[in-house]
């Protein structure tokens, strides 16, 4: 999933990137389909995928943390 998102475009030339989703993509049939609506979300899973990534990004929010760079992709 990474490399089909612009993030890797970004983490190829040294940008800080990554990528967070909420939905099995490769199984998902609605996935950026016109039938792809509000009701066929799982909101439940959204919201607590929002909360996981706020409570796991205060130590960096605080200044207590600071995030490590990773190696370049090579070309």
């Amino acid at each position: 999933m990474f490399y089909r998102s612009d993030n890797a475009s970004l983490a190829a030339v040294g940008v800080p990137a990554h990528t967070i989703s909420t939905d099995q993509i490769d199984i998902d049939k609605l996935y950026h389909t016109v039938g792809d609506e509000f009701s066929t979300l799982d909101v439940a899973n959204i919201t607590s995928t929002i909360r996981a990534i706020a409570l796991s990004s205060r130590g960096i929010v605080s200044g207590k943390d600071t995030p490590k760079r990773v190696p370049k992709l090579e070309k």
